[in-house]
Formats: structure tokens, sequence, C-alpha cells
């Protein structure tokens, strides 16, 4: 090519004012913008094909020892298992569970923060705040309920409450003087006794603890009367014959306590009061790591060993719950403990 016809940089700015050199600009950029585009729009699907290339948070919304942790610590072993990648559990405990849901309902919706959503979490905690830290029914997304736990109302072995009706008959004769101790104001543990209270038209009074091991502790020093708990933590002590249980409250009784009555059958018909647990993550994560996910929580509930320890702890797993289930489950069950609270003139916390 002769000098005359190589084109310097300024030659060039001329000739793209022509038409022609003008439109065949406009193509290329067209052309380059497009694979721009497209290279944009894959990211995210490449981002969820090497999911997860990094440990996974699982936020427990209350103290190690608790339900919630051992939940957490029970899935999150076997989940990491089944993504490659460790799930380190950081327990997050207040405001009714609303602290945990909070930290992760900020947290960046990339599937790497999620939490152990229980029922206090999305069915209870809202209704208890006038200006609640968070609102995990509208800035999380379930991925699988995993769990359902009975609770048991229970006495001391000495206890002259030998039945659910002694209990009732004794607090009908002396209103607010039977005592009964709960996990806290307006944990499932203290709904479920509002619930027996308003149907058999007593008035027992409410001692609320931080934690169902201190309200334990009381009934044995025969500070209190009676407390609700959940199904691990009454099989630990009637398995050491430190209390006896009056009632279950599940429909039906339960194998692992074949002589202890439901509330129900001891004429209370419908009745039903248990909690739960399950897994979410921040509202906006994609939904390919939601279906990941909600795959490795099914098959690690289908682990045998995972299967035992929730049953031997009293617990019901849940085999089928997939986020459009879970998020109804928790929407039915939302209306009705909000309703309870509201009838019952439960207070605000703030």
């Amino acid at each position: 090519m002769s000098s005359s016809s190589r084109k310097g940089p300024v030659d060039l700015l001329v000739d793209l004012s022509d038409p022609v050199h003008k439109g065949r600009r406009r193509f290329q950029i067209g052309v380059c913008a497009a694979a721009a585009g497209a290279m944009t729009s894959a990211l995210p699907a490449f981002a969820q094909s090497t999911w997860p290339n990094q440990p996974v948070k699982l936020v427990a919304p209350f103290p190690p020892g608790g339900g919630a942790d051992v939940i957490a610590r029970i899935f999150s072993a076997r989940m990491a298992e089944l993504l490659g990648q460790p799930v380190v559990v950081e327990n997050r405990p207040g405001a009714g569970t609303l602290l945990a849901a909070g930290q992760v309902a900020k947290a960046p919706a990339d599937g790497y923060t999620l939490i152990v959503a229980t029922a206090d979490t999305l069915a209870v905690a809202t209704a208890l705040y006038n200006n609640p830290p968070a609102w995990p029914e509208k800035e999380l997304a379930p991925i699988s309920q995993v769990v359902r736990t009975p609770l048991f109302i229970v006495v001391r072995p000495d206890s002259p409450f030998k039945t659910l009706a002694d209990f009732v008959e004794a607090t009908r004769k002396a209103p607010n003087q039977v005592t009964y101790g709960s996990a806290g104001i307006g944990t499932i543990h203290h709904l479920a006794m509002e619930m027996l209270s308003r149907q058999a038209n007593i008035q027992p009074r409410h001692i609320a603890y931080k934690g169902s091991t201190l309200a334990v502790t009381d009934l044995l020093g025969g500070h209190i009367d009676v407390v609700s708990l959940d199904s691990p933590t009454t099989l630990a002590q009637l398995k050491g014959n430190k209390i006896r249980a009056l009632s279950v409250s599940t429909p039906q009784r339960i194998s692992l306590t074949p002589d202890v009555p439901t509330v129900a059958e001891q004429g209370y018909p419908g009745y039903e009061a248990m909690t739960w647990m399950g897994f979410a993550a921040p509202l906006g994560t994609p939904q390919p790591i939601i279906d990941r996910l909600f795959d490795a929580l099914q098959k690690a509930s289908e682990t045998p060993d995972v299967r035992s320890r929730l049953l031997d702890m009293g617990l019901d797993p849940i085999n089928s719950a997939s986020p459009a289930a879970f998020t109804e489950y928790a929407t039915r069950e939302r209306g009705r403990w909000h309703t309870l609270i509201r009838d019952a003139k439960i207070e605000p916390v703030n």
C-alpha cells in the first residue's frame, strides 16, 4: 500500500463523517453493544452455575444449645457435604428472632447468607412489635420447612395436677393464682397456652422466661406450677424422670410418648399448636440458587442419620415443603397467631 493511500487518525475522523462510514460505524457500535449486553446477561447465569464458590453463612436466631441452633448444626454439616462448601452457623439472638431476620434480609441476595426461620420469625414476631426491626414475611424468601415440633404441658413429678383437667379445674377455682412458664412473651410456647386458656375459659398467670431452661429450673424448684415446652426439652427431662407430661399439642399422640394424651382428646377438639423451623434467604435471591438450596435441604432431610436424630428429639421431619408450600403454610400460621395475639390482647414489646 502506498503512503498516499494509508489513512491516519485525522483521515479516519474525516471519513467517519461520510454517510457510508456513518452506517458502518452504527453497525459496529450495534454489534459491540449487543455483545456487551449478551455478556452482561450471561453473568448471573454464570454466577449461578458456579454457586456456591465460597462458604455459606447460616444464621440461627437463638443462643447456642436452643432448638434452632441444634437444627442449624444438624443440617449445616450435611449441607456442607452436598454443596461442597462449608456451612458456618452464626448465632444472633434477640427481638423474637427479628435481629437475625434483619441481618439476613439486608445481606446480598446471593445465597451465601441464610436463616433458620422459625414460627416466631415468619408467623409471630412482627405482631409483637409496634416498630419491628425487620419484616421477615416481606424481606425473606422461604426455601423449605424442615421440621415441626410438638409442645407439651409439663409439671413436676410430685405435682397435684395428674391430668390436664386437674390444671384447668384448679385455675378456674383460683384465677391468676396458678402459674405457667414459657420461653418468652409471644413465643409459640406462650401462645399455645393462651389458646388453651381461651378454649377452656381459664386465667392462669403467665411467667415469661428468656428461654425454656430457666423455666424448667423454676418448675423443678417449685416456683411455678406448669411449663409449656417443646419436644426436645421435654424428652430430655422425661428420660430423667424430672418432669411429668399432662398433654401434647399435636392432633394425634406421638410415638415417643404414646401414654401422653393430646389436648384435643381431653376436651378441646381441634386444638393444635406446633412450633416449626425451616430455612430462608434474602428476598430476591435468584430462583436457581433457591432451587439448589431446596434440593440440598431435601437430600439432607432424607439422610438416615439426620432423620434419626430429628426423630429421636421428637421432631417431625418435613420432606416435601417446597418454597411455595412453605410460604403458604407460614402465611396461614401467621394469620392464626396474629389473630390470637390481637384477641388475647397480648401487648406489643415496643
